[in-house]
């Protein structure tokens, strides 16, 4: 234990490089990547509030983006009959 804390101190406050050098190339590196783990985490989850999930569903004519539990068409179960469905509703709709 005490060889443990002698090279702690040894490396935070008598290293040479500096203490500010030990702390940017270990534990602050690991800030900027948290920070932008949060900020995708932020820019993707669900705009409902209180929920948790990833938003991967666009709602139509609103800036919102829900999960699969609230958002308004999608359904549970999403089959194949389903997709065409909606295919074929948005073909008609350009035409």
């Amino acid at each position: 234990m005490i060889s443990i804390l002698a090279h702690w101190s040894w490396s935070w406050f008598w290293n040479p490089s500096g203490k500010w050098y030990v702390f940017v190339s270990g534990f602050g590196s690991d800030l900027t990547e948290l920070a932008i783990i949060g900020v995708i985490y932020k820019r993707l989850n669900c705009h409902v509030s209180g929920c948790y999930r990833l938003g991967l569903h666009h709602v139509p004519g609103t800036p919102y983006i829900t999960c699969r539990k609230h958002h308004p068409t999608v359904p549970n179960e999403i089959t194949a009959e389903h997709i065409s469905v909606q295919a074929a509703a948005y073909q008609n709709k350009r035409a």
